[in-house]
């Protein structure tokens, strides 16, 4: 009896030092995870190319090698190691339900090095995506973990870092966690108006200058439009003290008449949403460099945070005049407002009947004599004018399939069939207007090449027949070896490094076309002669390869 008494005794004293530790780290106040005053690149929820920002992004003074901190006490619970996107990255998680995200990191400290370095060795891969169970590695609130870098599709040196929900794996806003200085209100630059046709063809009508009548109050005026469905865009930058960098708004509302149409909070948003970011931003005109936030669409409500009552859409009535407000604000809480008053004028004439209108809400089947485009219900944004048709390209001298009249983004795929006989080396790839030419993951079919395309846009035919580049750029302070790999055309799909016909470990630098590897790894021993092979293939299969001797 007294041993059960003991037994429940000690494990009731466990339970309580457990809750104990539980509650002493979950009230632990987030660190930051770079020292120093906090300057920010960029901040959580602002428009990307193709994502809402999933974190914020320390500035490291152009820097690397920054002693990255542990927030809270926590466990590395994965580990990724990629040429491309977050690059070197951590992913701790804490007992108070959240997961800290570090991104684009130089390099590790040795305990992670050590844990890295045996799962490459046993995949025989430098690029890993691995989760850890019973990794045993816990860091304590203040601990260096890592240090800061370029890696991955990083733009220059920083630090990226996301704070999770561990359980959802929806990102919160970490400017909930830490205060920066900012006083600075949003910028609004210019106002644009859109028409919407009965169809639900979206047009951008006109673009506003602002007058700045007071600090953080713009006026656009009166402006006649036509009467119907209005759609409002704001073209809107914002900073904080001490820093250069264009930074995304916080908070964002447009009241017509006192009446709420759209409205955005970006306290935390999932990667699932990141196929919305073109029904929020004007794609148009992003690719302008100017980043405007339109207050309508067609979806916009499926985004976290974001709601709109019909659409976002202002319905003006024929001589009508309606008060336009739009409100922003940072998370500072500073404020700026915009002002236009839009009176309704005569109704603008639909588009013309011989014009096919394929609307956004339909499935649709476009075809040609050598080409077919399948576009699934949900695909589109807004609708839009069909003009599919083939046409004879200058610059390249053979036939482009123009899918629309100027690159529309999808919300979903389409699948691109092109019949025809094709070699192996064939391969779909969009093309600019300059005549640059993207490739696209293509399927070879019967007769046929088949591609999920993400843009309507302009696509050709081009035959790969081009090994990839290697070239040894020599000894980097006689401590690494260096190369140099790249493919003009469909990409380098894949890469082997062997020392004496054993595989080695090389780190490929995919944004710098750059391949290094340090003869401190086991294959090099001092004073031999070692036989150094580099093998490269692209997408479509073709190979090169280089062999040099080293002598460490």
């Amino acid at each position: 009896m007294k041993e059960k008494l003991l037994q429940k005794s000690i494990l009731y004293g466990l339970l309580n030092c457990l809750i104990f530790t539980f509650i002493s780290v979950s009230a632990q106040e987030m660190e930051k995870p770079i020292r120093g005053t906090i300057l920010l690149s960029g901040n959580f929820g602002e428009l990307r190319a193709t994502h809402f920002h999933s974190g914020v992004d320390f500035r490291t003074g152009g820097r690397e090698g920054s002693p990255v901190i542990c927030v809270k006490d926590g466990v590395l619970v994965r580990l990724n190691i990629s040429p491309v996107g977050y690059g070197n990255a951590l992913y701790i998680e804490h007992a108070d339900g959240t997961t800290s995200v570090y991104g684009h990191l130089q390099d590790f400290v040795p305990s992670v090095i050590k844990l890295a370095r045996q799962l490459q060795y046993e995949q025989e891969s430098f690029r890993i995506d691995e989760h850890i169970e019973n990794g045993g590695l816990f860091f304590s609130q203040g601990d260096t973990i890592a240090y800061s870098g370029n890696s991955g599709s990083s733009g220059g040196p920083h630090l990226h870092f996301e704070v999770r929900n561990t359980e959802t794996e929806r990102v919160l806003n970490p400017l909930h966690y830490y205060k920066i200085r900012d006083t600075k209100a949003p910028i609004v630059r210019k106002l644009y108006l859109y028409t919407v046709s009965e169809d639900a063809y979206v047009e951008c009508l006109r673009q506003c200058a602002v007058k700045n009548s007071a600090k953080g109050r713009y006026d656009a005026g009166r402006i006649t439009v036509p009467a119907g469905k209005i759609g409002v865009g704001v073209f809107l930058t914002d900073y904080m003290n001490d820093s250069w960098n264009k930074l995304g708004v916080y908070k964002m509302s447009l009241r017509v008449e006192g009446d709420t149409l759209f409205s955005l909070n970006m306290d935390s948003c999932s990667f699932e949403q990141s196929k919305y970011i073109n029904d929020i931003k004007d794609f148009d005109l992003y690719k302008k460099k100017e980043t405007v936030y339109r207050c309508f669409g067609n979806y916009q409500d499926r985004v976290h945070g974001v709601s709109n009552k019909n659409k976002g859409y202002i319905e003006l009535a024929q001589d009508s005049l309606v008060e336009v407000i739009i409100d922003m604000f940072d998370i500072n809480g500073n404020h700026s407002c915009a002002r236009v008053q839009l009176k309704g004028g005569s109704k603008k004439e639909g588009v013309a009947k011989t014009e096919r209108i394929l609307r956004y809400d339909e499935a649709h089947v476009l075809t040609l004599p050598d080409c077919r485009v399948e576009l699934k219900k949900g695909s589109l944004f807004s609708s839009f004018r069909n003009c599919l048709k083939v046409e004879k390209d200058s610059l390249l001298d053979q036939a482009v399939f123009v899918l629309a009249e100027r690159e529309i983004p999808l919300l979903e795929k389409a699948r691109l069939i092109v019949t025809g006989k094709f070699d192996s080396c064939s391969i779909i790839c969009e093309i600019s207007p300059s005549g640059k030419r993207y490739p696209v993951k293509t399927k070879y079919l019967p007769n046929a090449l088949e591609a999920e395309v993400a843009y309507l846009s302009r696509y050709t035919i081009v035959e790969d027949k081009e090994a990839p580049e290697i070239r040894f750029l020599g000894k980097k302070s006689n401590h690494f070896l260096h190369f140099k790999i790249k493919d003009n055309l469909s990409g380098i799909a894949r890469y082997r490094g062997e020392v004496n016909g054993n595989w080695c470990l090389f780190s490929y630098d995919a944004k710098n076309d750059l391949l290094q590897c340090s003869l401190s790894e086991p294959a090099f021993i001092r004073g031999k002669e070692h036989k150094v092979k580099i093998l490269v293939e692209d997408a479509v299969g073709n190979k090169k390869e280089l062999m040099i001797d080293v002598k460490k």
